[in-house]
Protein backbone atom coordinates (compact mmCIF):
# COMPACT_ATOMS: atom_id res chain seq x y z
CA UNK A 1 0.00 0.00 0.00
CA UNK A 2 2.90 2.22 0.92
CA UNK A 3 4.07 2.33 -2.74
CA UNK A 4 0.58 2.59 -4.12
CA UNK A 5 0.46 5.68 -2.02
CA UNK A 6 3.71 7.37 -3.19
CA UNK A 7 2.83 6.69 -6.87
CA UNK A 8 -0.34 8.40 -6.85
CA UNK A 9 1.28 11.20 -4.64
CA UNK A 10 3.86 11.73 -7.19
CA UNK A 11 1.88 11.70 -10.17
CA UNK A 12 -0.43 14.24 -8.43
CA UNK A 13 2.78 16.46 -7.65
CA UNK A 14 3.91 15.85 -11.42
CA UNK A 15 -0.15 17.34 -12.35
CA UNK A 16 0.85 20.69 -10.83
CA UNK A 17 2.08 23.13 -13.37
CA UNK A 18 4.91 24.37 -11.34
CA UNK A 19 5.89 20.67 -10.48
CA UNK A 20 9.97 20.53 -10.11
CA UNK A 21 11.39 17.25 -9.12
CA UNK A 22 9.88 15.14 -6.52
CA UNK A 23 12.76 13.84 -5.03
CA UNK A 24 14.04 17.54 -4.49
CA UNK A 25 11.11 18.50 -2.74
CA UNK A 26 10.76 19.01 1.13
CA UNK A 27 9.40 15.91 2.94
CA UNK A 28 6.90 18.09 4.25
CA UNK A 29 5.60 19.24 0.76
CA UNK A 30 5.78 15.13 -0.20
CA UNK A 31 3.48 14.26 3.13
CA UNK A 32 1.02 16.81 1.86
CA UNK A 33 1.13 15.14 -1.39
CA UNK A 34 0.76 11.64 0.28
CA UNK A 35 -2.50 12.87 2.04
CA UNK A 36 -3.75 13.60 -1.12
CA UNK A 37 -3.16 10.45 -2.34
CA UNK A 38 -4.43 8.44 0.69
CA UNK A 39 -7.80 10.02 -0.17
CA UNK A 40 -8.14 9.63 -3.63
CA UNK A 41 -7.50 5.53 -3.16
CA UNK A 42 -9.92 5.57 -0.75
CA UNK A 43 -12.88 6.77 -2.89
CA UNK A 44 -12.21 4.18 -5.73
CA UNK A 45 -14.63 1.66 -5.71
CA UNK A 46 -13.50 -1.11 -3.39
CA UNK A 47 -13.59 -4.26 -5.99
CA UNK A 48 -11.39 -2.64 -8.05
CA UNK A 49 -8.27 -2.08 -5.26
CA UNK A 50 -9.36 -5.41 -4.11
CA UNK A 51 -9.15 -7.03 -7.27
CA UNK A 52 -6.53 -9.67 -8.23
CA UNK A 53 -3.70 -7.99 -10.17
CA UNK A 54 -4.65 -9.88 -13.07
CA UNK A 55 -7.79 -8.54 -13.27
CA UNK A 56 -6.88 -4.89 -12.62
CA UNK A 57 -5.05 -4.66 -16.01
CA UNK A 58 -7.49 -6.79 -18.17
CA UNK A 59 -9.34 -5.00 -21.29
CA UNK A 60 -13.05 -6.28 -21.45
CA UNK A 61 -12.99 -6.03 -25.60
CA UNK A 62 -10.06 -6.73 -28.10
CA UNK A 63 -8.68 -3.74 -29.71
Amino acid sequence: MDQEVEFVARALYEAEDDALIWEAEPEILKEEFRRYARAAIAMLPRQERDAPEAQKHAFPYAA
